[in-house]
């Protein structure tokens, strides 16, 4: 299958007096599998249908290959789009459902029977393509809707949180199934989620929408090792990642003193290479599988809340300031709820933030 990449060049998009997306440029490359994460209203969806051709730029210029299709009709793109809502017609047959566009476009019936047989033959439908969708299960159905766009050999997939109705083993059955289409297809795939660890498992490049605007893209761990903000950082990594008042207190010859608010007698010193003033407020950010338990000096945690999940344990708790945290240990199997822990974060494994969520490195 062909593989095209997509364009935008300071994309925007307004409804009346309100801007929705706000001047976005983004590359992604041929055939790759992109996904926009972000939370509700952060512009996602609105920026899939503007590729799609279902919303119209306010301004801007959006590529497919190196054609400009701002302007073209959305069956003129070379897209084609698999939705939350399975859209299958009832009184049709799997078949019937995946050949359909193919007999508007007038394909010889030759041409269509081998196209369905072998979307069919890709996504295990092969022996379900004489029931109709109400005999199907969720994941089956959603496999049909992706086989109504793979028959169409498009240049871009574009998927629409196409997993959203599914209940969570089947979400994790369909990611896998989904990341194996990619790569047996090649084709270029751009995905719209809410969900961060399903951007994490199925993308090439993650795209971090908030507010309208790309707050960072990359490679899946490299958003996780290294944010370059307080919403992407908290928002790639289940759980989030804690985040701590603190002020500077000295400078030294290679980076800061920390002290953290509410630990009084506790200082931390982290390598920055532009440190902030003396005094400065900032923001310390710690991941929960760096927070390790200690019988020194530390963080000292309260425990309310014990998640006790086999391999791995989250422990959900305050600290003396009032900040809640949550840490993560490998195979405990005793609780700690009601218990006071000490904890240190591992070393260069700490984030510092200004406090208008910018990073400081």
């Amino acid at each position: 299958m062909k593989a095209t990449g997509v364009h935008l060049k300071a994309v925007k998009k307004s409804f009346g007096a309100v801007d929705v997306i706000r001047g976005v440029d983004m590359d992604v490359e041929r055939g790759h599998f992109a996904v926009f994460v972000g939370p509700s209203g952060c512009g996602k969806s609105t920026l899939l249908r503007m590729i799609a051709g279902l919303e119209e730029t306010s301004d801007g210029e959006i590529f497919i290959g190196d054609r400009d299709v701002t302007h073209e009709d959305p069956a003129d793109r070379g897209v084609a789009m698999v939705f939350q809502s399975y859209a299958l017609y009832p009184h049709l047959s799997v078949y019937e459902n995946m050949a359909f566009s193919l007999r508007l476009a007038k394909r010889p019936k030759a041409e269509i029977d081998d196209k369905v047989r072998e979307a069919a033959g890709i996504l295990q439908l092969a022996d379900h393509l004489e029931k109709k969708p109400a005999q199907l299960s969720g994941g089956q159905r959603q496999r049909v809707a992706i086989g109504r766009a793979i028959v169409r050999a498009p240049d871009v997939f574009l998927f629409d949180e196409p997993l959203s109705n599914l209940d969570a083993e089947l979400r994790v059955q369909m990611r896998l199934e989904l990341a194996r289409l990619h790569q047996k297809l090649g084709a270029t795939m751009i995905y719209v989620t809410h969900d961060q660890v399903e951007a994490m498992t199925l993308a090439d490049t993650i795209f971090v929408l908030q507010g309208g605007h790309v707050q960072q893209s990359g490679a899946p761990l490299d958003l996780y090792d290294d944010p370059s903000n307080r919403f992407v950082a908290g928002f790639i990594g289940s759980p989030s990642m804690n985040f701590f008042s603190a002020s500077v207190d000295d400078h030294t010859g290679d980076g800061i003193d920390v002290r953290l608010s509410g630990q009084p007698d506790m200082t931390l010193n982290l390598p920055v290479s532009k440190p902030p003033t003396k005094g400065a407020s900032i923001v310390l950010g710690m991941r929960p599988e760096h927070l390790v338990v200690t019988k020194g000096e530390g963080l000292r945690v309260t425990v309310d809340v014990a998640e006790e999940l086999g391999g791995v344990s989250y422990q959900h708790g305050t600290l003396e300031s009032g900040d809640p945290v949550i840490f993560q240990q490998a195979g405990v199997r005793h609780g700690m709820h009601g218990t006071v822990q000490t904890v240190m974060p591992e070393p260069g494994r700490v984030f510092v933030f200004d406090i208008d969520g910018e990073r400081i490195r």
